[in-house]
């Protein structure tokens, strides 16, 4: 079945002697399942059950819609073991009274995503005489399982009472739990049998709401509102909430927060230029277990990165661990360096961002150097006639370039040193 989430992803990195962790919550407004990934071992959840339906109204007097009243609320923690399946089944809405209707208009309670024993009850119909409101119906129960066993039900809201004609006389949906029997299901509001406003539909829960009722106003007949489901919370590690709150009209909602720690104490990370024009990184960790691998990446804007080569992680160790890292494709441009590290489990870290600049008065640069597969790119700050030469001073190509990139192609010079001359300024390079 489709579903809709939303995720978000909180990186919490420091480095110096402290651990990396990451938390994640992700929402679900759709039923799905969750596979409990390696290292969780607890959850937390917040769990909203679905609204009910308004009343209906009587456009006689007073144009308005009784409120569903509040949903069910939990907010708790679980042990939980890797490979656990979560069922998630978020309540889905009641549906709003038809205004001015007659003999019918109750609306049609929320329909459970996980079964429909937790159903939301229907709003009770307008009376058969005059135009009237029928009663919303009950929002259905959301659950949550943990290896197929119910853990949490956030119970559905009632829906608002259907109008006599005269303001005000459908009331809401009540917040005060009244069960309807033994059963899931929220109750049916009560139809009314004379002119008059039917009673809002019960919410479903761990036991149903009872339905709405109606009573006597002017010599006709109004909606109560239904009544709020029961909760259910089982063997929680902990429990901040388990009650009600108000909450818009509309489905159910279920979140699920867990916290992965990325196996990796950081002491270090550096980069340096060296003096043959390359860039040395350099970096230590206190610490590893289940580590993977480094993915040594750089960039030139600090949003857009690529991958220079990857280095072996320790592993498993309480030692410290020393790696290192050269690049030699480098230009005299300003460059940003990031670690991607990657344990044995699939998590994902990133390091803190290091900057080596340069000099900004070069006026040439070649890229990579050596140059292999006798492809290479030209780096002009500036145009310029251009020489390439080898070792004794035999004059290969010349030619002006403007300013930018130039792809050199040089499959026909031999392995060995060369040397560039643009303007006034000299380098040298080696094809392999």
């Amino acid at each position: 079945m489709k579903y809709v989430k939303t995720s978000t992803f909180l990186l919490l990195l420091t480095f110096l002697g402290s651990s990396l962790f990451a938390q994640i919550t992700t929402v679900y407004n759709s039923s799905t399942t969750w596979t409990v990934p390696a290292n969780v071992n607890s959850i937390g959840v917040r769990i909203w059950g679905a609204s009910g339906g308004l009343g209906g109204q009587d456009c006689g007097a007073g144009c308005t819609n009784a409120a569903a009243s509040n949903v069910g609320f939990v907010s708790a923690t679980f042990s939980v073991t890797p490979g656990n399946v979560i069922g998630i089944y978020p309540g889905r809405v009641g549906t709003t009274g038809t205004s001015a209707a007659t003999n019918t208009g109750g609306g049609a309670g929320g329909i459970s995503t996980y079964t429909t024993a937790y159903n939301g009850g229907r709003g009770g119909n307008a009376g058969p005489t005059g135009s009237s409101g029928g009663g919303g119906g009950g929002g259905s129960a959301s659950v949550l399982t943990i290896a197929g066993t119910v853990r949490v039900v956030a119970a559905g809201a009632g829906g608002g009472g259907g109008m006599a004609n005269q303001a005000g006389s459908g009331l809401p949906g009540s917040n005060t739990y009244v069960a309807n029997g033994t059963s899931n299901t929220g109750g049916n509001g009560t139809s009314s049998t004379a002119d008059g406003g039917g009673g809002g539909g019960g919410g479903g829960g761990h036991y149903g709401g009872a339905g709405g009722t109606i009573y006597n106003v002017t010599g006709e007949t109004a909606g109560n509102g239904g009544r709020i489901g029961a909760n259910l919370v089982v063997t929680p590690t902990s429990t901040t909430t388990n009650g009600n709150t108000a909450w818009v009209a509309t489905g159910g909602r279920i979140e699920i927060t867990y916290t992965i720690t990325v196996p990796v104490t950081w002491l270090s990370f550096t980069a340096a230029k060296q003096q043959n024009g390359t860039v040395l990184l350099k970096w230590s960790t206190a610490t590893e277990s289940g580590a993977k691998d480094y993915v040594v990446q750089r960039s030139t804007n600090g949003t857009d990165w690529e991958n220079l080569g990857t280095v072996n992680a320790a592993g498993n160790t309480q030692n410290e661990s020393h790696y290192s890292f050269e690049d030699q494709a480098v230009n005299n441009v300003n460059y940003h360096y990031r670690l991607e590290q990657r344990d044995l489990d699939g998590v994902t870290s990133y390091s803190k961002i290091v900057t080596v600049r340069g000099s900004g008065n070069r006026l040439a640069g070649i890229n990579p150097n050596p140059v292999i597969n006798g492809s290479a790119t030209l780096v002009l700050n500036h145009a310029a006639e251009v020489t390439i030469y080898n070792s004794t001073g035999a004059v290969l190509l010349r030619k002006k370039y403007a300013a930018g990139e130039h792809n050199l192609n040089l499959n026909n010079f031999r392995p060995g040193a060369y040397f560039l001359r643009a303007g006034e300024e000299k380098l040298s390079f080696i094809v392999k």
